[in-house]
């Protein structure tokens, strides 16, 4: 059990809501042991082009991790873990998890998602044209 704050958000749209692998549960009995850990079920984090209609879909959950304070204020880099394939990956993400040191080379190097999101990344549209739409 960690006492480190963190936000952990497990994508449960399409692919990720991997079919005989619920990511969910093992990762709330871990969660529930960390005084400040928190746990989120979300739609679609990442926008990723496996998500888009019409996309071939392939398995596996994601999730993010946000290192914070006791406020909630992030205190560090958010750490996209995925996607997690088997029983095992969950237990590997569960364990590093509980373990508090929240550092990404901690996980097997296949279940480290990329190092930096940018908006791209995030939305799966350019930045100003995002700025552009929301402004109307």
């Amino acid at each position: 059990m960690t006492g480190r704050p963190f936000t952990a958000a497990v994508c449960q749209a399409g692919p990720c809501r991997a079919r005989g692998l619920d990511l969910l549960p093992r990762l709330a009995t871990v969660v529930r042991t960390c005084p400040h850990g928190i746990l989120l079920r979300t739609g679609c984090l990442l926008q990723a082009a496996r998500c888009r209609p019409g996309a071939a879909h392939d398995s596996g959950g994601f999730l993010l991790v946000q290192p914070c304070d006791r406020e909630r204020r992030p205190s560090g880099t958010v750490i996209v873990v995925g996607p997690v394939l088997t029983t095992a990956d969950a237990e590997a993400v569960a364990c590093w998890l509980s373990d508090g040191n929240l550092d990404a080379r901690q996980l097997h190097p296949r279940l480290r998602g990329p190092s930096r999101l940018t908006p791209n990344d995030v939305t799966g549209v350019p930045w100003p044209s995002r700025i552009n739409d929301e402004r109307g």
